[in-house]
């Protein structure tokens, strides 16, 4: 696997955790345990997700722009002729 596919892979399990702990935190919302240690827990785990998230999706944009100029080095030539 390349270093883009890891990375979209992690994305993935990322974004479904993140996903189920939303409803983690819906269902202790429902039965009105707003205010309890494992809500806050819980929470807590999803605001370190999302921070996780967003780093990994800058390391994937800096990897996909790493691939796409080794694939493509003439691309950003400075020698183009008009």
């Amino acid at each position: 696997m390349t270093k883009t596919e890891e990375l979209r892979n992690d994305l993935d399990n990322l974004h479904f955790t993140c996903k189920y702990l939303i409803g983690v935190l819906a269902e202790l919302e429902q039965m009105g345990k707003i205010h309890t240690s494992k809500y806050k827990r819980v929470e807590n785990n999803l605001n370190v997700l999302k921070a996780n998230i967003k780093r990994y999706e800058e390391e994937l944009e800096k990897a996909e722009e790493k691939e796409f100029d080794q694939e493509f080095p003439e691309y950003y030539s400075t020698c183009t002729f008009w």
